[in-house]
């Protein structure tokens, strides 16, 4: 086994071999130190961020209780000990942020170029099985990397969020009333949980359609280019108009059944914001001009329940952004049968008109020089050979 080619892999050279996008990446002894070497690099900056977003709410507490009348600190050691610590805070997340971005982005390609080179060979042996090839092999991997890659750093976060906030809101839980609801231990963990998981459910729902919108705009886009590079070869012919105007009336089409699911999927989770924007000050508010509790710990719990809330929200705000994945996996999976399979190379030969465009090295003359010709000319200087002078300048 050679260190370019993918541990574990299978010995029967015949079966067929799926999703090899994370084959090419994960488990290829090359690319295996970028791979999983990235993905320690990306765990060891969200776990920073993390620990780094519970010192502001810690510093949020604080705050809120130098503003609520507390006597702790003098008013000398307000430069000290909020503002520079704000500042530093806030230093911190910037500079982890924008190392997230740069490794993500390198991540992203890097992975992005294992795949492509591991479906170079075979990818224009058939082009006649699948609609747009070239856009799968450049566009739909690409995309498909870039937004897996976003939606798995979005969900690692989360879990790190949620093993950090969780006990923090469980504990706080003791500190508010809710009604019959007020001597359930962690009350605010199980609100949260309860509202976000009907939350994910009226979701599906409403993206039920989102992702075959998506993978119907997709092939009509990859057919509508698929044809104006075919006009702009053959310029001469007159049924171009109106050949592109019905691939563009097809992409309308599949465009406005988009938007209709679209409309509706919107309208919901903007109503979904919109209870997370209403619901905590409500309940804080009860609580503080009730008496319950203080406003530095209402800042701790809001900046908590806050974090709590985005993380077990994820779910909903991804599923746009899951249904999009799935449509561009599904065009992968649908290049994958059809560049990995030897009979399709064959069947695609004895179909009328196919040509090879392959270029072949042939030497054209006594002296070692060669030319790159195509099959199809190769054909037609062995078709007039004789004709050919002794030499050729």
């Amino acid at each position: 086994m050679t260190k370019n080619t993918p541990c574990f892999a299978k010995s029967d050279a015949g079966q067929e071999r799926r999703w090899r996008m994370f084959r090419s990446y994960f488990l290829s002894w090359k690319w295996a130190p970028f791979s999983y070497g990235g993905a320690i690099i990306l765990l060891l900056l969200f776990y920073y961020n993390v620990e780094t977003s519970s010192r502001l709410g810690e510093w949020m507490q604080v705050l809120g209780n130098v503003v609520s009348g507390s006597k702790e600190y003098s008013p000398d050691q307000l430069l000290d000990k909020f503002v520079m610590e704000a500042a530093k805070i806030a230093l911190i997340l910037v500079g982890i942020a924008t190392l997230i971005n740069l490794v993500s982005s390198l991540y992203c390609w890097l992975w992005y170029e294992a795949t492509t080179y591991l479906y170079l060979p075979n990818w224009n042996k058939t082009l006649r099985d699948v609609d747009g090839p070239s856009q799968r092999l450049e566009v739909s991997i690409k995309e498909f990397v870039g937004k897996f890659l976003g939606m798995t750093k979005a969900v690692v976060r989360s879990i790190m969020v949620l093993i950090t906030f969780v006990p923090q809101i469980w504990v706080l839980s003791v500190h508010y009333n809710f009604f019959y609801f007020s001597e359930v231990p962690g009350k605010l963990f199980w609100i949260v949980l309860v509202i976000c998981t009907f939350g994910l459910a009226i979701t599906a729902i409403f993206g039920i359609n989102l992702k075959k919108c998506r993978y119907d705009i997709n092939d009509a886009e990859a057919i509508y280019r698929s044809a104006l590079e075919f006009f702009q070869r053959n310029k001469k012919r007159d049924d171009a108009v109106s050949e592109l105007t019905n691939k563009m009336i097809e992409m309308r089409k599949k465009n406005l059944r988009l938007f209709y699911n679209k409309f509706w999927y919107d309208l919901w989770i903007g109503l979904y914001a919109q209870l997370w924007a209403v619901l905590p000050i409500t309940f804080f508010g009860y609580n503080v001009f009730s008496g319950f509790v203080k406003y530095g710990i209402v800042s701790k719990t809001s900046y908590a329940l806050g974090e709590v809330i985005g993380a077990l929200s994820t779910p909903i705000w991804l599923y746009e952004e899951f249904t999009a994945i799935k449509s561009v996996a599904q065009r992968i999976t649908e290049l994958e049968k059809s560049i990995n399979n030897p009979k399709n190379w064959e069947e695609a030969k004895k179909e009328e008109g196919w040509e090879d465009r392959r270029r072949k090295t042939v030497t054209v003359d006594a002296g070692g020089r060669t030319v790159e010709l195509s099959r199809g000319d190769l054909e037609k200087i062995l078709a007039n050979f004789d004709t050919l002078p002794d030499k050729q300048n």
